[in-house]
């Protein structure tokens, strides 16, 4: 895998472009994942609730016009 494999909860139509580093996350997402931000298959947990963070885990990495528009 040479990208993140993070894709976001917006319909699980945009991805992470940025390049994979451990269990195919990128170095951000891992971090997320290492704090139980994100579980192994990459879904954000229910017990975020600022929607602040949830934001900037959902669209790290992802390319400007490939998100939904909100």
């Amino acid at each position: 895998m040479l990208t993140c494999r993070f894709t976001t909860s917006w319909g699980g139509v945009s991805r992470c472009s940025e390049e994979a580093y451990r269990f195919g996350f990128c170095r951000f997402h891992y971090e997320c994942y290492r704090s139980g931000e994100i579980d192994a298959r990459g879904a954000i947990s229910e017990k975020i609730t600022d929607q602040e963070r949830r934001r900037a885990i959902n669209f790290h990495g992802v390319r400007p016009g490939s998100a939904p528009a909100a």
